[in-house]
């Protein structure tokens, strides 16, 4: 953040690993030469903030050195997606990491995150005070409304033209729950229900999906296309989107797709709970719960509040609200 009313862009390629890893984290001796040189950075474009993006809880320490080594003595904000502890994200040392990260998130000047039920998380958990809340900008999808249209656009994308369930994202199964969404299909399809689940992204745990869906016997309902520049162009595609993870903060996945008219159903977690009708929302880890609700939308007993969603999606994740709330912040920050 620029102070003084003026624009513009920096980059800095830095010459230290800014994570080098772990212990780094966790220790000021490991990140005396990134934090000197970042400090030297700070002095010279002098921010009215320093926003640090933290992957994990406990990152961005390195940045916190810097601003208190740098002259200008910029605030620093930390910007979670995710809140949960970690040991619950998988990180290396997790459980030891978790008797540390309360001490480390009290060090950065404020706290933002993405939804309000993750803000109360963190206020409750580590005892700081309320984070404010961002959504993340998310730029709209353009609905496909010609049926004609959609089925041409999955030929040429050698889609089939019954009823697509697509799960988007990194494929990690201990978070986004790639196996229960096979699963899933195991169970309609069983029942006599034709449709194909759409798996868009690339990630560690493909190897195993895979050989899931072959074990379920399910390998020719599912369609793997890996990582997508063009995931934009997919979603509207879909008949609905599945998102069964087992933590979130607020996936932009919910929100284009919402914004391309096209169902979302979830787990009620995270930001999942706030941005998504009850109706789609599933309790964590209710598999046939899971499996009902998307018969119901198959059967058309079920209908997704096209209008409503649409425009909730663009409202949250318009760039011009994002950025009026982190200036409304700032402000906020230079009065107090």
């Amino acid at each position: 953040c620029t102070s003084g009313g003026t624009g513009g862009t920096t980059v800095h390629p830095s010459q230290t690993r800014l994570y080098p890893g772990t212990i780094s984290n966790l220790h000021p001796l490991f990140r005396r030469r990134p934090a000197r040189e970042l400090a030297g950075l700070i002095d010279r474009i002098q921010p009215a903030c320093i926003i640090a993006n933290l992957p994990t809880v406990e990152r961005g320490q390195a940045v916190v050195d810097a601003a208190r080594l740098a002259k200008s003595r910029s605030p620093v904000w930390g910007l979670l997606h995710l809140v949960q502890r970690p040991s619950t994200l998988g990180v290396k040392l997790g459980v030891f990491r978790n008797l540390m990260v309360g001490t480390l998130m009290r060090r950065f000047d404020r706290l933002i995150t993405v939804s309000h039920n993750g803000a109360r998380q963190i206020s409750d958990r580590y005892r700081v005070p309320l984070p404010a809340v961002i959504h993340p900008p998310t730029s709209p999808l353009k609905p496909v409304t010609s049926r004609v249209e959609r089925t041409l656009r999955r030929e040429r994308e050698e889609l089939s033209d019954d009823f697509l369930m697509g799960i988007v994202g990194r494929v990690q199964v201990r978070q986004k729950g790639h196996d229960e969404a096979l699963r899933l299909l195991a169970r309609l399809t069983g029942q006599g229900h034709p449709m194909t689940l759409v798996v868009i992204g690339d990630g560690p745990d493909l190897p195993a999906v895979r050989r899931l869906a072959e074990k379920l016997g399910i390998a020719s309902r599912v369609r793997f296309l890996g990582w997508r520049q063009d995931a934009g162009a997919l979603i509207p595609l879909l008949d609905l989107v599945l998102l069964p993870s087992h933590f979130e903060g607020l996936p932009q996945t919910a929100l284009q797709s919402a914004t391309a008219r096209v169902p979302v159903l979830a787990y009620d977690v995270g930001g999942l709970r706030e941005l998504l009708p009850p109706a789609f929302l599933v309790p964590h880890g209710d598999e046939e719960g899971l499996a009902d609700t998307v018969l119901k939308v198959v059967q058309g007993t079920l209908a997704w509040p096209s209008d409503e969603m649409a425009a909730r999606a663009v409202s949250w994740g318009n760039p011009g609200h994002a950025a009026e709330r982190l200036l409304g912040l700032l402000r906020q920050s230079s009065v107090g």
